[in-house]
């Protein structure tokens, strides 16, 4: 049976090695564009309109709302 503090044990573990000290000199290359997760918003936007006039249905490319129906 594993014990209880193995469990605490792994989650100090898991919280320590998640966090990383960035140095200034780094911080720029970190920054680019290519970093971002949409690197190109624009394009992704126009994209996105394109598709909603060809296929006529709009939305659906992002999550929204809570899960409820309520957007």
């Amino acid at each position: 049976m594993i014990k209880p503090h193995y469990f605490l044990f792994m989650f100090f573990i898991t919280l320590f090695t998640s966090c990383a000290n960035v140095d200034q000199i780094d911080r720029g290359h970190l920054a680019k564009k290519i970093m971002q997760l949409d690197p190109h918003p624009e394009e992704s936007a126009f994209r996105n309109e394109v598709r909603s006039f060809r296929e006529s249905a709009i939305g659906g490319t992002s999550a929204v709302g809570g899960g409820c129906g309520c957007n």
